[in-house]
């Protein structure tokens, strides 16, 4: 089946929506202070926390669907219960903390924590893993394969087309369009699922089709594998969409209980994405297994249905686009221009930011076309410098020296990435057995036992 002028239309016709909602973001109430811009305010209403929360946390689709195809249901092992307990104890432990704090990010906190230097140094981190090249690339792709332009001028458009509402409305833009690709979200996966069962079998047929492994809770993966993805889950404590949206909440209670029910959003949405996963295995040979989701869909759905998927799918990539892309250029104008800078006036700096961020994700999609493992390796050079910082920068009795702070941040970080350079130019077994990331969270931990002291 090929894509009929009605798919692509609709697809268009989605961008305007978004650029338009984002817009209208800006007019409802026009940003003046530094809150307004980068936390709309602090007046964010349950609704839309979890609409832009469950929204964004799903960027890499296309790896969730490769992943299900090749290995089965040890894809919600890894991508699912982890992050559930990891998000359930991050809304019960920090949420209400984050939230009564007067602070905007995560460098802003560990400033106030552990000095300006190490907020700097914090930021530098935090920047590797919101600069949003990998979904960029996803949407280049995308909008390359809708409209035969190539490759570099598709990652371009996209670009545009998907922050410059940001520029002009900032979180509060972003939390709007996150409301409307969430919806789109859920309804483009039912869409997938309901034709998978109605034009192939029901769920116990294709079940009955699939190579036993795929249903065994480890499928092709070692143990260690599996766990190593309860460590990586641990993001969640340093990710930064997480802090914003919690600060950003009208109450406490808001960003702790918008977190509980997220998770439950999340399970349904983790069914859906698992079990087309699944369907695309037992009915289809895929080149590509990347393409699971897009082939089935070309496979089982019909015109005008066709394109709703297809604007789900792109709503799940452009949600995490643009809200990382936002907070990578927080990152740069608030934590790390501002330092320097003559102006102090956040929102200028913020909108600077954006540009540079943009300017700096559009040069590495084009030239890193296989950009999409920088979501993976980042995460592991970001997370094992950050995460006990961020921990016991929300602690009042307990806290680390300024003159050993610097230490706990970059060498943890430095280890995880020596770790993925050896990866990729030797081949001794015990490097490669090892994800890159825990040697970097091991060495966290064991800097924290000698430097960790009690206020």
């Amino acid at each position: 089946m090929k894509i009929s002028i009605i798919d692509l239309l609709i697809v268009l016709v989605y961008l305007l929506i978004i650029i338009l909602v984002g817009f209208l973001a800006k007019q409802k109430e026009k940003p003046s202070t530094k809150e307004d811009f980068i936390l709309a305010g602090r007046k964010l209403t349950l609704p839309f926390f979890v609409a832009s929360l469950v929204a964004t946390w799903y960027g890499n689709i296309l790896g969730i669907g490769e992943f299900v195809y090749r290995s089965g249901v040890v894809a919600w092992i890894c991508f699912g219960i982890p992050y559930y307990i990891s998000a359930i104890l991050f809304a019960r432990f920090f949420s209400g903390k984050i939230n009564k704090s007067s602070f905007s990010t995560i460098p802003e906190q560990i400033s106030a924590k552990y000095g300006s230097v190490a907020g700097f140094f914090a930021s530098i981190v935090v920047l590797l893993i919101t600069l949003p090249a990998a979904y960029l690339l996803m949407m280049g792709v995308f909008f390359e394969f809708f409209t035969g332009l190539n490759l570099a001028l598709s990652i371009v458009i996209v670009a545009i087309l998907s922050s410059i509402f940001l520029f002009y409305g900032g979180f509060k833009s972003d939390i709007w369009v996150n409301s409307v690709q969430f919806v789109m979200m859920y309804l483009g996966f039912a869409i997938l699922l309901y034709f998978s069962i109605s034009e192939l079998d029901s769920l116990s047929e294709m079940l009955s089709k699939l190579p036993r492994q795929h249903l065994n809770w480890k499928g092709d993966k070692s143990i260690q594998y599996v766990l190593a993805w309860f460590i990586i889950s641990l993001q969640t404590f340093v990710d930064p969409s997480f802090h914003q949206r919690c600060a950003a909440a009208r109450s406490q209670r808001t960003a702790r209980n918008g977190i509980y029910l997220s998770v439950g959003l999340w399970m349904i949405f983790d069914a859906l994405t698992l079990f087309t996963g699944l369907y695309a295995k037992s009915y289809l040979q895929i080149a590509d297994p990347l393409q699971a989701y897009p082939a089935l869909a070309m496979e089982v759905i019909p015109p005008i249905w066709l394109g709703l998927f297809f604007v789900g799918i792109l709503s799940v990539i452009m949600s995490t686009f643009d809200s990382y892309a936002f907070i990578s250029a927080v990152t740069i104008g608030n934590d790390i221009m501002r330092k320097f800078a003559k102006n102090k006036d956040i929102i200028l700096l913020t909108r600077l930011g954006l540009i540079v961020s943009i300017i700096i994700s559009i040069i590495m999609a084009i030239a890193i076309p296989s950009a999409i493992d920088l979501i993976y390796k980042t995460s592991s050079v970001a997370i094992p410098g950050l995460l006990l910082p961020t921990i016991l920068s929300f602690l009042n009795k307990w806290t680390i020296p300024q003159k050993r702070i610097l230490l706990v941040i970059l060498l943890p970080s430095g280890i995880s990435l020596l770790w993925i350079l050896f990866q990729s130019f030797f081949s001794f077994a015990f490097v490669g057995d090892i994800e890159p990331m825990m040697p970097g969270i091991l060495s966290s931990v064991i800097l924290g036992l000698f430097f960790t002291r009690k206020i």
